[in-house]
């Protein structure tokens, strides 16, 4: 392969919400930064990247308020990739940017132009994302969602939920449903092709009300564009609230390593 043809992935770990819904555990410190036993939750998704060999850089994406916590972790983490750390330059909860606004404003600021790995920073599972990432460009230049299917309707309603059809085409997106149509839920895991990269401006720029959940990004996308999904193994939760948090700790706190996975 040609250093022109090769294929460049960079990492983008969304970290600019202000976690009010874990209060008083966030106040001064982002749910990233949590502890699941000796780790961090963000800790835990490096991990998770071990095997991909074609990343160029992590971008982690945060606020103002936590920015300086990140410095710091990332002064302390050991990673054989760069990592940088981006402040989306809000301050409080009432002006956060959302996930697909923040998605957006990495973009723009560090002029991204390759394929996009894009992960929830609250997000923690034992699966290796290489799996992920080689699905995704088995199916480029459609985009990737990571799902998993948490077995229970009612606990899905939290959640983007997913309904699939033939090989694993994406049929169907509904944000956080009052009556979900599977168990079947979105992950914050999103392969982005370079080629889509035109569909996150013209999105911004149309919907800037809407750049708080991903899944209404998704919902617009499979209007425009063939979108996939690969179904996790392995436990897998969102760190939004206690309860979730609480699961966490019993599921992941005595894997002090987790390089080798599903």
């Amino acid at each position: 392969m040609s250093s022109k043809d090769k294929k460049y992935l960079n990492v983008l770990i969304l970290a600019g919400g202000y976690g009010t819904r874990l209060y008083p555990l966030t106040i001064n410190l982002p749910k990233a930064l949590l502890k699941i036993g000796k780790k961090t939750v963000i800790d835990f998704i490096l991990d998770r990247l071990v095997g991909i060999d074609i990343i160029d850089k992590i971008l982690v994406v945060t606020n103002g308020k936590f920015y300086q916590k990140f410095v710091q972790w990332n002064k302390k983490v050991k990673s054989p990739h760069k990592i940088t750390i981006i402040n989306d330059g809000t301050e409080n909860n009432s002006q956060r940017l959302g996930s697909i606004g923040d998605l957006y404003f990495a973009v723009k600021k560090t002029k991204i132009n390759s394929d996009i790995l894009v992960i929830g920073g609250d997000n923690i599972f034992k699966m290796r994302l290489s799996k992920f990432v080689d699905f995704a460009y088995k199916n480029s230049p459609a985009i990737s969602i990571g799902v998993h299917d948490i077995k229970d309707r009612q606990m899905a309603s939290r959640y983007g939920v997913v309904r699939l059809g033939k090989g694993n085409s994406v049929r169907e997106f509904l944000e956080k449903p009052s009556h979900p149509p599977s168990s079947i839920v979105a992950t914050c895991v999103y392969f982005f092709p370079k080629e889509t990269l035109p569909l996150l401006k013209e999105y911004v720029e149309k919907f800037r009300a809407k750049t708080d959940a991903a899944g209404n990004y998704i919902c617009w996308l499979l209007g425009k564009i063939k979108v996939y999904a690969f179904v996790f193994s392995g436990p897998w939760l969102d760190i939004g609230q206690i309860d979730t948090y609480k699961e966490a700790q019993r599921e992941f706190s005595k894997i002090s390593k987790i390089n080798g996975g599903e």
